[in-house]
Formats: C-alpha cells, sequence, structure tokens
C-alpha cells in the first residue's frame, strides 16, 4: 500500500476533518435530532483530485502491491454497472451464501473448495463500484467460524487460517481495482440507501453471532480449548466486522445511525472509542498527540498497549473537558454508559443462554479489539502531519493515511 491514493477518491473519515464539521461537546447518547453537529461527522463529504489528473483518472500502479491482476484500469469513470452485471452478482451471492447448505463433518474440504472457486471467480465478473452486492460476501466470515466451531478440536480456530492465509490468498490472486468514479459519482454512490442498509444490517447480524456463540458456549459440551477457539473465532466476526461497521455509522449523520454505531462498538467493549475517535482521533492524526497513530518503528507488541490505554485516557479527558465547559455534573459523563451497556449485553446473554456467556463474551471482545487495532497500527504507521506553527499542524489528506486497493479485503471490511 501507499498513503492514500493517487487521482481523487471519496474522503472518509481522517480526510474529512478540514471541511464542514462541527467540534461540540456535547453527546447525548440518545439523539433527538440528526445534525451534523453531534460529532466528527459530515452530511457533505468533499472529493479531491490531484492537480493536472483528469476527474476519475485511474489509479497509478504502485510496487507495493502483491496483486497479479489490475482491474477497471480501462473502465469509463462515469460509467455505471448494467443489470445484467447486478444480476450476475446476485447469482455469485445467492451461491456464495449456499456453501452454508454443505454439512461441515462429511464435507469440510468439499466447503473449502467451493468457496474458494467462488471467490476466485469474482475475477471475471466486473465491479463498476456501484454494486453493493460484492461486499456482502462478509457472510462467510460467520458461516466458516460456526463450521469450524462443529468440528471440535483445534477446527475451532480455524478461521484463522481464513483470515491471515486465505484472504491474503484472495488478495492476490484476485488483484486489485485500479478504476475510480467521477466525483459526481461518487456523491451519487455517498447518498445511496442500498450502501447504508448494509452497515444497518450489521448490528444485527452481530448481535445473532454472540447469542448463537454464546449458546454453544453453555451448551455445545466443549473443552476448555474448544471453548477458547470459539470465543477467539466470534471475535473475529465483532473486530472485524462489528467495530469496522461500528466505526463507519458513528460518522452518519442520522441519530439511529450512530446509535447502531455504538452498539457495535459496545459489543466488543469499546464504546468509549466513539468519544476518543470523533473528538480525538480526528483532531490529532498524525501527530504525537494521537496514540492511534503508530510512530515510525513502533512494532505492534509497543503499539497495543500505548494505543488502548491511550485513547480511554484520551476519551476520559475530552468527557471531562466537556463537563467542565458545560458546568455539568459528573453523572452525565459517556464513558460508564458505554461500559454499563457493554455489561447488559453480557448479562443478557448469560439470562438467555447461561453462565459460560461471561468469559465467552469477555474473550471475543479482547480478540475483536487486538484484531481492530491491528488495522488501526497499519493505517497510519509512521506517518506524520506538518507542524505549521505550535499546536497547528497541516490539514489533513489523504496522504497521511495507508490505503491499498485489494479487491477483496474491501469487500470484506468495506
Amino acid at each position: 500500500g501507499r498513503p492514500g491514493t493517487r487521482g481523487h477518491r471519496t474522503l472518509c473519515a481522517h480526510s474529512l476533518l478540514p471541511r464542514r464539521l462541527v467540534w461540540v461537546w456535547s453527546m447525548p447518547v440518545l439523539e433527538e435530532t440528526a445534525t451534523a453537529e453531534t460529532a466528527c461527522i459530515s452530511t457533505a463529504p468533499t472529493f479531491e483530485q490531484e492537480a493536472g489528473r483528469p476527474d476519475g483518472a485511474r489509479k497509478a500502479r504502485d510496487a507495493g502491491w502483491w496483486a497479479f491482476m489490475e482491474h477497471n484500469g480501462d473502465r469509463d469513470p462515469s460509467a455505471s454497472s448494467s443489470w445484467k452485471i447486478s444480476a450476475l452478482w446476485c447469482s455469485w451471492l445467492m451461491a456464495f451464501a449456499s456453501t452454508a447448505l454443505i454439512p461441515a463433518q462429511e464435507h469440510w474440504w468439499l466447503f473449502n473448495g467451493t468457496v474458494m472457486a467462488l471467490v476466485l471467480l469474482t475475477i471475471w465478473i466486473p465491479d463498476q463500484g456501484d454494486t453493493v452486492i460484492p461486499y456482502y460476501c462478509i457472510i462467510i466470515l460467520p458461516i466458516v467460524v460456526f463450521k469450524s466451531v462443529a468440528l471440535g478440536g483445534l477446527w475451532t480456530f480455524g478461521i484463522l487460517g481464513y483470515a491471515f492465509v486465505v484472504v491474503p490468498f484472495w488478495d492476490c490472486f484476485v488483484g486489485v481495482d485500479v478504476g475510480n468514479n467521477t466525483k459526481e459519482v461518487q456523491k451519487q454512490l455517498h447518498e445511496a440507501f442500498r450502501f447504508e442498509l448494509l452497515t444497518l444490517l450489521i448490528a444485527p447480524g452481530v448481535l445473532a453471532c454472540l447469542a448463537y456463540g454464546s449458546w454453544l458456549a453453555n451448551f455445545g459440551g466443549f473443552s476448555l480449548v474448544e471453548l477458547f477457539g470459539l470465543s477467539l473465532s466470534v471475535g473475529v466476526i465483532t473486530g472485524v466486522v462489528g467495530i469496522v461497521a461500528g466505526h463507519e455509522l458513528c460518522h452518519r449523520a442520522s441519530w439511529y445511525e450512530r446509535l447502531l454505531g455504538r452498539l457495535l462498538l459496545c459489543c466488543a467493549t469499546y464504546g468509549h472509542f466513539y468519544i476518543e475517535h470523533t473528538l480525538g482521533h480526528h483532531k490529532w492524526v498524525g501527530t504525537d498527540h494521537d496514540p492511534a497513530t503508530a510512530r515510525y518503528g513502533e512494532s505492534f507488541y509497543a503499539f497495543l498497549p500505548r494505543v488502548v490505554w491511550g485513547e480511554f485516557l484520551s476519551a476520559w479527558r475530552i468527557e471531562s473537558e466537556r463537563l467542565q465547559r458545560r458546568g455539568l455534573p459528573w453523572w452525565h459523563r459517556e464513558i460508564p454508559a458505554y461500559f454499563l451497556a457493554s455489561l447488559t449485553v453480557a448479562c443478557s446473554l448469560a439470562v438467555l443462554t447461561g453462565p459460560m456467556a461471561f468469559p465467552f463474551f469477555a474473550v471475543q471482545s479482547v480478540v475483536a479489539i487486538i484484531l481492530f487495532q491491528s488495522v488501526n497500527y497499519v493505517e497510519h504507521y509512521g506517518l506524520e502531519r506538518a507542524e505549521m506553527q505550535p499546536g497547528q499542524y497541516e490539514i489533513v489528506q489523504p496522504k497521511h493515511s495507508w490505503d491499498a486497493p485489494t479487491r477483496i479485503t474491501n469487500h470484506i471490511m468495506f
């Protein structure tokens, strides 16, 4: 990968910081109005392109891409998918979802072979970037998790093989998407409900996975190793899908999207991330003030404790400043409410399924946080914003985030 992308792109998250943002210090847990004034969000995202490059120019090739193929290098940047392409993706998704019907115990290798073949088949399915259907491939995560758990033994850790071996293999062979849409098309896609719907469906999906995993932890008859494998595997779901989708929802304009986003964060016991990320990280990314920016030469093992503790302290400090600024008493602090919400989820699982829900929920939360912070580590590793004058830094630009156009990973992680 490389910092940002060449050509133009939709500037989300960090890149939206300089424009159309309102920093405020009142963030009620239950919001009644849908505005851009209660978090670091934007209802009017900006779209940039490098000077001298035409609108919709393809991404320039990077030597850091470990990929055998490039897609959409010659397509019209203003083109949209035909109904035939959408129908093709729908057929592919139905075939992908039907792999859940293959019995794991009797036909484990048939299942894996079918999944592998279907993913590699996407090499020949056009993707103009305006269809949401490929992003539903995330259903493979719970399918693999619970099929692996059904096999028992060390197979309960099977999702790790997918996450750290199979997916990189897919990225390499399926390749990268070097196409860009025009600014006008990007604005239209930003407002398209079909993309919003997918993120809204993540919350009930994650809750269902937690409920089923908790039920298995109590009634599956697992050994201690198998129970740990189950908890770790569900943590991959809540970390790769839950927290990532929660992060995206927390940047949306509507109150219900931000509420669902915080619920997903609380499912991994990381609700305070909403405060620190929107009001801390977005302000200080690429500086020494930001705990989520990995320093050049810093190992992940040194970064992990620093960022986890640093984000909590930053969120607490931001909350303290908000209360002091508004003259509010201590019980208006939101961080305890987020931890209480996580405890409520764990207690609800215990009431519904049994006491093993507590260690199950704790382990999956730890795994989810570690996986999420591994993304944080890579995203800004070694990148710094220039300090224009004491305490004031250059505006956030695409070059301040590492990015990669790998097709499969981008589909899985939105």
